[in-house]
């Protein structure tokens, strides 16, 4: 299973974004080979549709879980369409406490 975490930063002591179009970079994590990739969110600076173009360009990576602070209306509709499940963590949390969760 590949799962998109938006990330403040590029690498696995950056925090979770609190918003997932608009954040800087996405954590692809693939649970079988367990390997994190890093890919700048060039779309975050887009007027309208940042999040929405961010999901297609996710679920064309074959993302099955977006984990993010926050998920507008748009996006939420947008991965349902797609059957791409959405958790927000409680807490802030660092990107590497929630690849262990998934190891």
């Amino acid at each position: 299973m590949k799962i998109a975490i938006a990330a403040t930063e590029n690498h696995v002591k950056s925090y979770v974004d609190p918003h997932f179009g608009r954040c800087d970079w996405y954590c692809i994590y693939d649970t079988e080979t367990k390997k994190a990739e890093f890919i700048e969110n060039i779309g975050r600076n887009q007027h309208e549709k940042a999040g929405c173009d961010a999901v297609g360009f996710l679920a064309d990576k074959g993302i099955s879980l977006a984990i993010a602070g926050r998920f507008g209306s748009k996006v939420v509709e947008a991965f349902r369409a797609k059957d791409i499940q959405m958790i927000v963590p409680e807490n802030s949390r660092i990107i590497k406490e929630i690849i262990n969760q998934f190891k």
